[in-house]
């Protein structure tokens, strides 16, 4: 019996989730920290994903809303007196209202021009950052040590519940893109992305859509970057907003794996840390062989990683 493509997707993240979930018992703090980091790219990565792979809204900023998410947790918890868990759910809101505005300038703006605004208003966020009072300016600031006590009392038991909070959010960022991607806003999203007027002759809005897309992904990725400052312990412009981490390593994720494919921010994710694990200390050579395998599976297949088993059968049939 053939099993729906929506059912064999559930069926794999089900079994992630069984896997995944209880490494704690049986890894490391530093192990576990290591894989809190890799949720949270592969989270962001699959954000990006949503927008550019699956909407076709290319945007070169994201990393504005993590920091601002990060600050914003900073200010919620330290500034205003906030529980932390009550200020880590408030970032969502917060980067879903800013992205509004954000959204409303960019729209005006055609595909190019759009991923550059969005780059620009990025950097304003960053510039805009280290002038904020209470932040500690340019160098940025420490979280104090009753708000991340507040996520466990002991060092271990902080390292856990991070985890685990972070595998949570990012299996239901992963649920939300596959419930939507296999309804009608799915068909309309993959509709619009491949031919925009063609959609909008059949009913798509694709300036709403887009919206739609834009304020989900922005209130999510201010969630992230609060997680990120929990793992960090700290906010400062250069990293809370960091062009390289949160935009350029994404981008070679998501298309080194594959765009408009779940599975591809996951493939390319792990493929990008053991790059970086083995390759970290040799310096601009690091980079160099992240530039060249991006370009050399675009010639090759610009469907990414995820795509090689369908083109290898295809040429074994042939």
């Amino acid at each position: 019996m053939k099993r729906s493509p929506l059912f064999l997707a559930l069926a794999a993240l089900a079994v992630s989730v069984i896997v995944v979930a209880p490494l704690p018992f049986v890894v490391g703090n530093g192990t576990m920290r290591y894989m809190t980091d890799l949720f949270i790219m592969i989270a962001v990565a699959q954000l990006w994903n949503l927008l550019a792979g699956f909407g076709g809204v290319v945007s070169i900023g994201q990393h504005a809303f993590i920091g601002a998410g990060a600050y914003s947790f900073f200010g919620f918890t330290t500034l205003l007196g906030l529980h932390p868990f009550t200020a880590m759910a408030l970032t969502v809101p917060f980067g879903a209202l800013l992205s509004l505005p954000v959204f409303t300038i960019l729209s005006r703006m055609r595909v190019a021009y759009f991923a550059i605004g969005s780059w620009v208003l990025a950097e304003v966020f960053l510039l805009t950052a280290g002038k904020l009072p209470g932040f500690g300016g340019g160098s940025g600031l420490s979280l104090r040590p009753q708000i991340v006590k507040a996520f466990g009392a002991r060092t271990g038991a902080r390292i856990e519940n991070i985890y685990w909070l972070s595998f949570a959010i990012l299996v239901l960022i992963v649920l939300m893109i596959i419930l939507v991607m296999h309804s009608r806003k799915g068909y309309a999203l993959r509709a619009m992305r491949d031919n925009e007027n063609a959609a909008m002759a059949l009913g798509v809005n694709p300036n709403a859509i887009k919206m739609m897309l834009f304020v989900v992904s922005g209130g999510l990725l201010s969630l992230l970057g609060a997680l990120n400052t929990l793992q960090k312990l700290r906010v400062n412009p250069a990293g809370s907003f960091s062009l390289i981490d949160w935009t350029v390593f994404i981008i070679f994720i998501v298309v080194i794996g594959g765009m408009g494919r779940i599975i591809g921010p996951i493939i390319g994710a792990v493929l990008f840390v053991l790059l970086r694990e083995n390759l970290a200390n040799y310096g601009p050579v690091y980079m160099i062989v992240l530039g060249a395998a991006a370009i050399a599976m675009m010639l090759y297949e610009p469907g990414g990683l995820a795509a090689l088993p369908a083109r290898w059968r295809k040429r074994r049939s042939a």
